[in-house]
């Protein structure tokens, strides 16, 4: 919209006028406004009185500083309709609304209202002048609305109202020049004999299409027209010219690069040409195959979910069947009094427990949702580091060709889960080759000069790719296209979940990256990952401290989780090993002990607690009263990531349920013994 900008009160408001979310009012977004309605808010905005547009069936108000000032209203009315604004004064000013919406202006003196400016606060008496506003087929669709104050003397009075009569005919003399408009609309114009040949085309239509006047002069409209509309628009032109025209018309005209633009088409035949107006509707189309593709991701995601659903209930269900069946054994060995073998059922129970531990974790990992601790490494040196393990995964017939860039860039990633991404694909690798074949990996630096691998994936920068390939039987292309799923899985029934794609997706999504398949020569698969550049310094971490002690002495713990079970079996375990355990199972109660039952030496707290007060802000709260207390946090969903100011506070360490008890009380001595 080219406002006016002559003085800075015009500037601001214009700008206001701009800025302005029009989309949800009558008149629509702004971009689609009328040429007659953009240029009258241009020349609105310079009136020294106090002014407004109204334009449209709903009488939507576009207004400067001082009409504003006048209203009764806070703020601004932009976007509002005149009958609510003047709804008090209606009876007196609704029958000169009314006259000029039927062409009439009008200049009312003799019926001045009292109005209070909110600038100065003082009462005044005003009269109000309505000039009607055209649209681009010279139909009134609005009024201009000028107050003038009429409570000066009467010289000053008649200069004002004479500056005001001279304001609106200019408006009324631009908004009567075709020309103007023609020029001026930001909508593509263009005037049609009755055998479709092109008459005239105004500006827009050389800016939108291509074409100059000049160029398309005497052609066929047709041939612009794309072949599949063009019967549509014979019968159309032939409606319009015998008046029985539908409202508007959609079609498609030919770019003159070639491609084609969807215009929205209203007309009128004047006996002779047929004047049409048409606006470029090729980004709301754009917008409507996008919000279709979105609908069709969706109901591919939910068919996802249902998938994992699934395939999580199928998995638990095994787990929990062989838990559950071990328990019954075991209770009914002890009820007969034979203990011989018992330990062989705890053995299966916590096989399967072990198993639905990781089975979490995975889908954690896949969620984007596991607590990581990335930091800044040198993923050459890592790799090499990892390359026994690797070799175990592998088996003694694979081989391993190691191609690693010179001199990679720095990244920052959680050493543990790159570890466990990299096992499953080489377990997936030495599977896909049968235990004989060639697994490759592959490092080396890349910058992207745009998104990829569209505007929904990484943006620009510099990456460090790795790559995994192996030269096994490869995966079909639609396959691929579902390998990252949870539960998909190509195997037997019975040889593996289908999770450990998933978990490297979620893995390399969570720390900034992306990863997709490609198909590898030789039938192969060639996993490909990226990970962001880190700029930080790394720092060689000293060796982790080993607990020189097995059990406590004595050491007061504060265990704050509201899962009684879970809370009772932890008590218990960390009783047993010489811990002195104050247990709770809300914050509040928490708190309570801590401030009056204190000190503590260690705090285990879960995060997601009851009452809207979680571990996090018990935590927060607990360091405000002393601020080296050592915290434990637990959890098992991590849906919001920690806090730095709490995380990277010595003292403070995270964990991810489920786990075993020996490893809370592992972390536990780890802490104290800081």
């Amino acid at each position: 919209m080219e406002l006016a900008t002559r003085s800075s009160t015009a500037q601001g408001m214009a700008e206001q006028v701009t800025r302005f979310d029009w989309s949800y009012s009558a008149l629509g977004p702004l971009p689609h406004w009328q040429a007659p309605l953009r240029i009258a808010v241009d020349m609105m905005v310079l009136s020294p009185f106090p002014c407004a547009v109204v334009w449209g069936a709903q009488m939507t108000v576009i207004h400067n500083d001082a009409y504003a000032k006048l209203l009764e209203c806070d703020g601004h009315a932009l976007g509002q309709a005149f009958d609510k604004l003047w709804a008090k004064a209606w009876k007196a000013i609704g029958p000169w609304v009314f006259n000029v919406l039927e062409g009439g202006s009008n200049f009312v003196e003799d019926q001045p209202l009292t109005l209070i400016n909110k600038q100065t606060g003082a009462q005044a008496r005003y009269a109000f002048s309505y000039t009607p506003l055209r649209d681009e087929q010279h139909e009134v669709v609005g009024f201009l609305h000028t107050v003038i104050e009429t409570s000066a003397s009467g010289d000053a009075h008649a200069v004002w109202r004479e500056q005001a009569l001279a304001f609106e005919r200019k408006i009324e003399r631009v908004m009567a020049d075709r020309d103007h408009i023609w020029q001026l609309s930001r909508d593509a114009m263009i005037i049609v004999t009755r055998d479709l040949r092109l008459h005239a085309v105004n500006p827009t239509w050389q800016r939108v299409l291509g074409w100059t006047e000049d160029e398309v002069r005497g052609e066929s409209v047709l041939e612009l027209v794309h072949p599949g509309d063009r019967a549509e628009v014979e019968v159309a032109v032939m409606e319009f010219i015998n008046d029985r025209g539908a409202e508007q018309l959609e079609t498609r005209l030919r770019h003159k690069d070639g491609h084609y633009c969807i215009f929205c088409w209203t007309a009128s035949f004047d006996g002779t040409l047929l004047t049409a107006v048409g606006r470029d509707i090729s980004q709301d189309h754009e917008e409507a195959l996008r919000q279709s593709e979105t609908l069709m991701r969706t109901t591919q995601r939910l068919d996802a979910v249902s998938h994992l659903a699934g395939g999580m209930a199928h998995e638990m269900n095994n787990l929990l069947s062989g838990i559950g069946g071990s328990l019954e054994l075991l209770q009914r060995r002890m009820e007969q009094g034979r203990l011989e073998h018992i330990d062989r059922y705890v053995t299966l129970a916590s096989d399967s427990v072990q198993s639905a531990m990781r089975l979490t974790h995975r889908l954690l990992a896949f969620s984007r949702h596991q607590p990581l601790s990335p930091k800044p490494l040198d993923i050459n040196r890592q790799l090499t580091a990892m390359e026994p393990l690797l070799r175990q995964v592998l088996g003694t017939e694979m081989r391993v060709s190691w191609e690693l860039d010179i001199e990679p860039w720095t990244t920052c990633l959680d050493v543990a889960q790159l570890e466990n991404a990299l096992v499953n694909l080489f377990a997936n690798a030495r599977e896909a080759c049968l235990g004989r074949g060639l697994v490759t990996l592959h490092t080396i630096n890349k910058r992207l000069d745009a998104p990829f691998p569209d505007e929904q994936g990484v943006p620009p920068g510099d990456y460090v790719a790795l790559y995994v390939t192996d030269d096994g039987h490869g995966m079909p292309e639609m396959d691929m296209a579902r390998a990252f799923e949870p539960f998909f899985t190509t195997k037997p029934l019975g040889h593996g979940a289908g999770l450990g794609l998933a978990m490297v997706y979620g893995f390399v999504g969570q720390s900034g990256g992306h990863v997709w398949l490609e198909p590898a020569p030789d039938h192969g698969l060639k996993v490909c990952m990226l990970f962001p550049r880190s700029l930080e310094h790394i720092v060689q971490a000293p060796p982790q401290p080993v607990p020189a002690v097995t059990g406590a002495s004595g050491q007061r713990v504060l265990l704050v989780d509201d899962e009684v079970n879970l809370r009772s079996v932890m008590k218990e375990y960390l009783q047993e090993r010489g811990f002195v355990v104050c247990d709770v199972g809300d914050a509040n109660s928490a708190l309570d002990r801590f401030r009056h039952h204190g000190p503590f030496d260690l705090v285990i707290t879960d995060i997601g607690l009851p009452g809207g007060f979680s571990g996090r802000q018990v935590a927060r709260a607990m360091r405000m009263f002393k601020p080296d207390q050592r915290i434990l946090l637990i959890t098992g969903f991590n849906d919001q990531p920690l806090d730095p100011q709490l995380s990277e506070t010595p003292g403070t360490a995270l964990m991810l349920k489920p786990f075993a008890l020996a490893s809370l009380m592992d972390q536990a001595l780890l802490m104290l013994s800081d």
